[in-house]
């Protein structure tokens, strides 16, 4: 099989790959964004402070009941569900544009964490997940002997 590989828009090609096994489903997500218009999983910002890990991922009408965190290794998953609301036959809709279904985003964290020491609060929307780094999780000169 050929791997498809990205065009930079300066015309220069990237060694990243089109398809990454990890991505996937964000990947499938933001083709359907960029083609339709429409997007299910939750857009979110990472960043590194000096002793932590933080994710902050915008989920509008998400319930705590109806979200789901789980950490596996470097991997942090984020689930949730939008429950689409009734309708009624008396209900006359002139648009409808609010998506309904699940969310799922797999992250990869940039370093170790200290998954006994994670957590997590949702406010107004947002979901933002403190993840401390693990002991040692910091860069190492390696020293290199010569014989």
């Amino acid at each position: 099989m050929v791997n498809l590989i990205r065009r930079s828009p300066d015309g220069f090609f990237s060694l990243k790959p089109l398809y990454s096994p990890v991505r996937l489903l964000e990947q499938v997500d933001e083709m359907a964004e960029s083609a339709f218009g429409m997007s299910l999983s939750p857009r979110m910002d990472m960043y590194e402070e000096a002793k932590e890990v933080i994710v902050k991922a915008e989920l509008p009408g998400i319930r705590k009941k109806d979200l789901d965190i789980r950490l596996d290794g470097d991997i942090l998953t984020i689930k949730a569900e939008k429950k689409e609301e009734k309708e009624t036959k008396e209900d006359t809709y002139h648009a409808r544009e609010r998506r309904f279904g699940r969310y799922v985003r797999h992250i990869t964290l940039p370093t170790r964490v200290d998954a006994e020491k994670v957590t997590a609060t949702l406010k107004k929307g947002l979901l933002v997940v403190k993840l401390p780094k693990a002991e040692g999780s910091g860069a190492k000169q390696i020293e290199i002997k010569t014989k």
